[in-house]
């Protein structure tokens, strides 16, 4: 989820959108009943995309008796295709919602200045709220406290890397290499989903 919010930001900023505060999918991969709020600091997140984008807490009152079009953006789709297929939509209903959202938009030839925002909000904006930080220092402490230790994320594989689009704190060479590495990398998620490019 976290990587389709730095899409979805990405996406507002780009058309211009104002942005409500992301609802979570509470059903597809675990019942977990968290809000955004319960994870992420919300002011924090306005506040930093303050020059990006505007973030609102909830829609205005002038559409509460409207109902938003529901839709699930196209996987895998380009900038492209949001100014192509969802503005027309978005001029026509004035409320979008965004059911499910997977656009993967950094494996499309993401213009560098939006593929940095993605960034941005991935490793700035998003920050766990200070109950999360705090548990997640207290642990990191504990771990000290009885020698060296080792933490590895397994979705963070070189793979991984190369299809998040993500290049935070990675010296020139290893950009270079995730870089090169991406091409195939998408191709092969694509052909494990059983779809076609």
């Amino acid at each position: 989820m976290r990587a389709a919010i730095c899409d979805m930001v990405t996406v507002a900023r780009y058309l211009n959108f104002t942005m409500v505060i992301p609802e979570l999918d509470k059903q597809s991969f675990w019942p977990d009943p968290s809000d955004f709020g319960d994870i992420f600091g919300v002011n924090h997140f306005i506040d930093s995309l303050r020059d990006e984008v505007k973030i609102i807490k909830e829609l205005p009152q002038k559409f509460s008796g409207k109902v938003p079009l529901s839709m699930q953006p196209i996987s895998w789709s380009s900038e492209k295709y949001y100014l192509r297929q969802v503005l027309p939509l978005v001029r026509k209903h004035k409320v979008i919602r965004f059911s499910k959202t997977d656009s993967r938009l950094a494996n499309n030839g993401l213009p560098l200045k939006l593929q940095k925002l993605r960034c941005y909000v991935n490793y700035n904006a998003l920050r766990f709220t200070p109950s999360i930080e705090a548990l997640g220092n207290k642990m990191i402490s504990i771990l000290r406290k009885t020698g060296s230790f080792v933490v590895l994320h397994l979705r963070y594989e070189m793979d991984m890397l190369a299809f998040s689009g993500c290049t935070h704190g990675c010296s020139d060479e290893e950009t270079a290499d995730l870089t090169r590495m991406r091409p195939q990398v998408c191709i092969s998620l694509v052909e494990r989903k059983g779809n076609r490019l």
